[in-house]
């Protein structure tokens, strides 16, 4: 287990991190909603573990957190205007959109034609993406179905000894899952009201 103070991860700590995933495996980290369990995109079978670990139906896909809007807008659609006041406003933050996808997104993703998308506005999570240069597939990291780990001993009593790394910042910041915007036809739908409530987001919707 890797603890970080001020919510601040030392450089030795960030390569450690990133080296576990890039050689496949799984880490559970920090991000400013809830902890989440990640992995590379493209080893499938740390995502596989996730999906093991979790409960989790293989019916429902893994959300990517990305590092910043350029490397979302490059698996997806490109977005209405509507679409990018909404993103520069909430973005990083605890939105997840669920878009469609663009020809790289489907090859990401194994042919999916939408894919949930985040930029968390956590230090550690951010400096892990930025290190690892490309997506993470990352959920929450509880058991499907019960209440996410929002602080490090909470997902070090959930996942310690059964991941590759964990992470251990202490509390999220925000302590509630995002809020998930499906912006993939044109009646825009919330599929679920978290940090971001549905009255702050009416003008967009």
């Amino acid at each position: 287990m890797i603890s970080v103070k001020g919510r601040r991860i030392g450089s030795s700590s960030l390569a450690q991190t990133v080296s576990v995933l890039r050689a496949g495996g799984v880490a559970v980290f920090p991000t400013d909603t809830v902890y989440g369990i990640g992995a590379s995109i493209f080893r499938p079978q740390a995502i596989r573990e996730i999906y093991r670990l979790k409960g989790r139906s293989y019916k429902k896909p893994l959300p990517f957190l990305v590092a910043g809007l350029k490397q979302a807008l490059a698996l997806v659609e490109p977005p209405e205007t509507r679409l990018r006041r909404l993103l520069h406003a909430y973005w990083p933050g605890p939105l997840t959109v669920v878009f469609n996808t663009s020809s790289l997104g489907r090859w990401a993703t194994g042919g999916k034609d939408t894919l949930a998308l985040r930029i968390p506005a956590h230090p550690v999570a951010l400096a892990i993406l930025r290190e690892m240069g490309q997506p993470l597939a990352v959920t929450s990291a509880n058991r499907s179905g019960d209440p996410e780990a929002v602080s490090g001993k909470e997902a070090e009593i959930l996942f310690g000894g059964r991941v590759d790394l964990l992470v251990n910042a202490g509390r999220c910041p925000v302590g509630i899952p995002s809020t998930v915007l499906d912006v993939s036809s044109t009646h825009w739908t919330l599929v679920r009201e978290g940090a971001i409530k549905k009255k702050e987001l009416m003008k967009y919707l």
